[in-house]
């Protein structure tokens, strides 16, 4: 049991004996103490009878009740099924279910009429029972469910316990290895692959889900498996059936219960890979995100409107507009409001509210410079891919770099020219008389400059563009929070495929940037080998631009492609039917 949280609901012959037992606690404690002062046996032995009578309601064979749990005080307690001949609801706040030709058959316990039989058969043999409960990701962002189930069958995938399909919370079998496994549906992860399914015997199960983590956890008697799961939403209802067995007590519970708690449950010891049940918390960043993105505007700053016009609220969060504050116009931060909005007046007296974010892109501080608020305001929109000035820009940056890469090698002999190295220098050769800042190792005036691939000088930008899109497409949860928390040199934290391929794609960026400042000493010395660094930089900014919008663009064209090719073919089948029908009429 979980002390003072749930208790179990004890039969008339189990609450008879305890009656018993508190008048027997009573008797014992006079004749125990007679015994210390006579000392007598004809005193000690009915004492030990009376001990043994206390004994019987331990003793006592309470079949089921000692597993059946009904909510005293924990509030997320959502909803627990007995599942013995009926399917009501012990949280009288919730619904209960509605059954379909199922049977009672013998409960985990062994006592007859406690359990529900489900048979997959097709009409009317078909049974199951339907609760009308959202249990969904969006509803409970943490939950568990437990349940004892028996499978007759252990050759067929099952789906005894289903909400929401193939991307739901949900208990499933799959094959692995020959056999049939229990498996926790991952959504759109793979799913939870746990213990091989055992013909006619019942298996305690506890499916536990954690939506911010994107985690989940499969409890299968004594053994934990553990994986990451991405759960669909608005799942509107819970389908158990759908296998040849039985299933008894059903428990929902609308937060993570504890490996404790769960054994207190099931009455069995987790013993096999119970390291892996803790779930360390990771949206911990969202947080931080959140926080980072708040203005920073405080009462009494005054910035200067850079925009033809921003729009002022007659409250905080509203969307009626009460004044136009027009380009140049001072704006005074006179007051904060929720939800980082500020009550704003301007030079003319006119008051009303604004958001940060609006304060932030329409006006600079002052004693800043209207054309860097102008330059870094453009380049915080660069990736808005509505806007047509971006496709533009993208389009200006690729011909930068068409250039850069095509003059590369004049590139490196001005900046070597600039330097002050001659060619014979820059290769360490003898004899030179030319002015030498800094003498490179062999290795490297050997190989630097690297003339192949040709896009070498902005191949960091490239794998950085790709890196970007891919993992969007991928796993765009997992991306944020690896570039959020888990970027780093030593790994850790990482659960999931994507996050060893950022992790090594970063290291090989890291590396090719790290060639390319060392490539510039070599070519151009410190001083001007620092200038080609840095124009190297800029020119992967610009990759990276270019080659997000090239990509995006690319799906797109498929895209169009692909519904174009739809279009027709729709087309062509519907003039078809229309041939046909005026040929048969």
């Amino acid at each position: 049991m979980i002390p003072g949280k749930y208790f179990p609901r004890k039969p008339l012959g189990l609450a008879f004996f305890n009656s018993i037992f508190a008048m027997l606690q009573v008797c014992n404690f006079f004749l125990f103490s007679h015994i210390i002062q006579e000392m007598k046996f004809r005193i000690f032995f009915p004492g030990l009878l009376l001990a043994f009578l206390q004994a019987l309601p331990l003793i006592a064979d309470d079949n089921k009740a000692a597993s059946v749990f009904q909510p005293a005080q924990d509030s997320a307690f959502v909803g627990g099924f007995l599942l013995d001949g009926t399917s009501k609801n012990l949280n009288s706040n919730g619904p209960h279910g509605k059954s379909v030709k199922v049977k009672k058959t013998s409960g985990y316990t062994g006592k007859p009429g406690t359990a529900m039989q489900f048979s997959p058969g097709t009409g009317m043999d078909f049974s199951k029972i339907d609760i009308p409960l959202d249990i969904s990701a969006d509803k409970f962002p943490e939950i568990t469910i437990t349940f004892w189930i028996k499978a007759s069958e252990t050759y067929k995938n099952l789906q005894p316990f289903m909400a929401g399909g193939s991307e739901g919370r949900s208990l499933l079998t799959r094959s692995s290895g020959g056999m049939q496994h229990w498996c926790a549906s991952g959504g759109k992860e793979d799913n939870i692959i746990g213990p091989a399914v055992l013909k006619d015997k019942w298996t305690f199960v506890a499916l536990v889900y954690d939506f911010p983590n994107r985690q989940a956890r499969l409890v299968v008697n004594d053994e934990v498996s553990a994986g990451s799961a991405s759960t669909g939403t608005n799942v509107q209802h819970i389908s158990l059936g759908n296998f040849e067995g039985a299933m008894d007590d059903l428990l929902i519970f609308g937060r993570i219960l504890s490996l404790e708690e769960i054994e207190s449950i099931s009455g069995i010891a987790v013993a096999k890979n119970r390291e892996e049940y803790s779930i360390s918390d990771r949206s911990k960043y969202r947080e931080k995100r959140r926080l980072s993105r708040l203005s920073g505007i405080q009462e009494g700053d005054v910035y200067i409107l850079a925009k033809s016009e921003m729009a002022v609220r007659d409250s905080a969060g509203s969307p009626n507009t009460l004044h136009i504050f027009s380009e140049g116009d001072t704006i005074f931060i006179t007051g904060t409001a929720k939800d980082d909005w500020f009550k704003v007046k301007n030079h003319k007296g006119e008051e009303g509210f604004a958001s940060g974010k609006t304060i932030k892109s329409s006006a600079y501080q002052t004693g800043d410079f209207k054309l860097i608020f102008r330059f870094l305001n453009w380049l915080s929109h660069i990736f808005m891919i509505n806007r047509i000035g971006n496709w533009i820009a993208a389009a200006i940056f690729l011909l930068i770099l068409y250039f850069a890469v095509k003059f590369r090698n004049r590139l490196n002999d001005w900046f070597s020219g600039f330097g002050g190295i001659s060619e014979t220098e820059a290769f360490a050769s003898k004899g030179s008389s030319g002015r030498q800042r800094i003498r490179m190792p062999g290795i490297f005036t050997r190989n630097f400059p690297v003339q192949r691939p040709a896009l070498w000088m902005i191949l960091p930008g490239l794998l950085f563009g790709i890196m970007i899109m891919g993992g969007s497409l991928w796993d765009s949860y997992e991306l944020e929070w690896y570039f959020s928390e888990g970027a780093n040199i030593i790994p850790s934290g990482f659960t999931h495929p994507l996050h060893w391929v950022l992790w090594s794609l970063s290291l090989l960026i890291i590396l090719l940037i790290i060639t390319l400042f060392l490539e510039s000493l070599t070519i151009a010395g410190p001083w001007a080998g620092l200038l080609r660094f840095v124009m190297l930089c800029l020119l992967n900014a610009m990759a990276v631009v270019v080659s997000l919008y090239l990509l995006i663009g690319f799906v797109v064209v498929i895209f169009g492609l692909l519904l174009l090719f739809f279009l027709i073919a729709a087309l062509f089948s519907n003039n078809r039917r229309y041939n046909d029908r005026r040929y048969y009429n």
